[in-house]
């Protein structure tokens, strides 16, 4: 994802592009929680038959429950994050999503999200 800023404080490492408006690919809401659904489940199998993996424990790790919309980039910057917020809650997957605040008129378009964060320190 693109952030608006390079705050020193940030652990992004300042790799990520900046910019103020998306002009990336963007991949469907459905693709993105498909793939990843998969790759959780793809990573969590590797831990069958781990030593002191048990097994009850990976069946309840398969079932996604919550997503965190943030740690890379602005999230409200996706132009589909509604959607795609919609696509997680429709299979009962709870949305955590960090904004800068800087684009207010995008927090105010947002679906209701299940906890929704706001960083006053880049704002």
């Amino acid at each position: 994802l693109a952030c608006a800023n390079k705050c020193v404080f940030c652990w992004r490492h300042h790799k990520n592009p900046v910019g103020r408006e998306w002009r990336w690919k963007e991949d469907a809401p459905d693709v993105i929680v498909q793939d990843a659904i998969s790759l959780h489940t793809r990573m969590v199998n590797e831990f069958k038959g781990a030593k002191g993996v048990h097994s009850d424990r990976i069946k309840e790790a398969m079932t996604v429950r919550h997503c965190a919309l943030s740690l890379v980039g602005e999230p409200i910057m996706y132009p589909k994050i509604s959607e795609l917020c919609t696509e997680l809650h429709k299979r009962d997957i709870s949305t955590f999503l960090v904004t800068n605040a800087q684009f207010p008129e995008e927090i105010a378009a947002l679906v209701p999200v299940t906890q929704l964060y706001v960083s006053i320190d880049a704002a």
